[in-house]
């Protein structure tokens, strides 16, 4: 009777044994995969617009040159003025879309110093007009948990990134 209860206690343990390995296992997967986003974030930026819009400017030119040449001379001289003039009208509109363009994507350098802490870094970031209050970016960062993993160095933040952004950022 000896020998089945200490088969019996062996079996136990090691079956809680096995569990508790699972159950650690289990745990570390689950706490990876809710922080991969911050792991892995490339920080992928969007396809520059202005291009396209060059493109299609760019089209419509030719195509008004192409029936340009078509008409008569006097015409066709006529036309090229009227053509140049909305030519530059279009080149005007392009220029205006990308001055709002690069106001929009104002690229702000920040020096984060070594030993700084969140509180800190909140304060270089609202000097810097990234961020309009302090205490609302040491909330998010708190939700994210990354109080104790913000890095120091040198950094180009777009002015438009939205504070999730800057902390991700700050935080690889």
């Amino acid at each position: 009777m000896e020998k089945f209860s200490d088969k019996l206690k062996d079996f136990f343990y090691d079956a809680i044994d096995y569990i508790l390995m699972g159950v650690i296992i289990l745990a570390v997967v689950g706490i990876i995969g809710w922080r991969l986003d911050v792991l892995f974030d490339g920080g992928i930026k969007d396809a520059p617009i202005g291009k396209e819009i060059e493109s299609s400017e760019n089209k419509k030119i030719a195509s008004r040159n192409n029936t340009n040449s078509n008409k008569s001379t006097t015409e066709a001289k006529k036309d090229k003025n009227s053509s140049d003039a909305a030519t530059k009208k279009d080149n005007k509109k392009e220029n205006d879309k990308n001055d709002d363009k690069s106001k929009k994507e104002e690229i702000v350098k920040v020096s984060i110093p070594k030993g700084s802490v969140s509180e800190n870094v909140a304060e270089i970031l609202k000097k810097n007009g990234l961020i309009k209050d302090e205490a609302e970016f040491m909330a998010k960062v708190k939700e994210m948990n990354l109080e104790t993993d913000l890095k120091y160095g040198e950094y180009e933040i777009a002015k438009s990134s939205s504070m999730e952004d800057i902390i991700k950022k700050l935080s690889k």
